[in-house]
């Protein structure tokens, strides 16, 4: 379906820890119905809070999310896509750059990824022990060491799903991926001779409810990475590959 022409799309780079601020009462006055958009602190990135306007009714209202990690450490660092009708968002997506971590293999220090799933014991909102458990090795899909991206935070406000905004949203998103690698780079990979490379990889913590519709969105699932819950809700991981534009490429170097 085509996407109607009074839906624009913005992008916001990564807006640093200042986000991170952000009160909570500001947030829990977006779960009110027909909330107006809050007034935020100075200095303030408006772009990340139109994504927040999207975020809180879906996560919070409609999933019964917890508001307490709806903002986390890497909306700061990730790149965010919203889109508009009007002056009105609507729906919004995030890149989050893999984790990278230093570790001890064999008695030598190594940068390696750590996949995180969030898991809690229980398929509802109470009484949950959330855990994040790091995923390290190798899956029929991926490798174990190659960098990759994830989409996060995908929501779309309830009253224009069907319009193909996410789908536009996340073709978008990729599209740009895949002509600023040398952007992504220096966040998700390290080669050993210290350049830093990103190929095309990308991951979607997607809800085992909707894995189909990733499917129809190039996302194949991968059944090495099991099924596990993020905030009450069952996640399957999922995966595609971008081509990546030879001149986007470029070398970053490290240090």
């Amino acid at each position: 379906m085509p996407v109607s022409s009074s839906i624009t799309i913005a992008h916001l780079a990564p807006p640093g820890s200042s986000i991170l601020s952000l009160p909570h009462s500001l947030l829990s006055s977006l779960t009110k119905p027909e909330a107006s958009p809050p007034t935020p602190p100075k200095d303030f990135p408006s772009l990340f809070l139109a994504a927040i306007c999207v975020r809180i009714p879906v996560f919070i209202t409609e999933q019964r999310c917890s508001i307490e990690g709806e903002i986390d450490a890497d909306d700061a660092r990730s790149w965010h896509w919203i889109a508009f009708d009007g002056d009105l968002p609507v729906a919004t997506l995030r890149l989050v750059p893999v984790s990278i971590v230093t570790t001890e293999v064999e008695g030598k220090k190594e940068e390696v990824m750590v996949m995180e799933k969030e898991h809690v014991d229980l398929p509802n909102n109470e009484g949950r022990d959330r855990r994040s458990e790091p995923y390290h090795g190798a899956t029929k899909i991926w490798d174990g060491r190659e960098p990759y991206i994830k989409i996060g935070r995908m929501a779309t406000l309830a009253s224009y799903r069907g319009r193909g905004i996410a789908q536009t949203l996340i073709e978008e998103s990729l599209s740009w991926a895949a002509s600023h690698a040398a952007h992504l780079s220096s966040q998700v990979g390290i080669e050993p001779d210290g350049t830093l490379l990103w190929t095309g990889l990308v991951l979607s913590h997607a809800q085992k409810s909707v894995a189909g519709w990733w499917t129809k969105m190039g996302f194949e699932v991968d059944d090495g990475l099991g099924v596990w819950w993020e905030e009450g809700i069952e996640h399957v991981g999922m995966w595609r590959r971008v081509t990546v534009e030879e001149e986007s490429k470029g070398v970053v170097e490290t240090g």
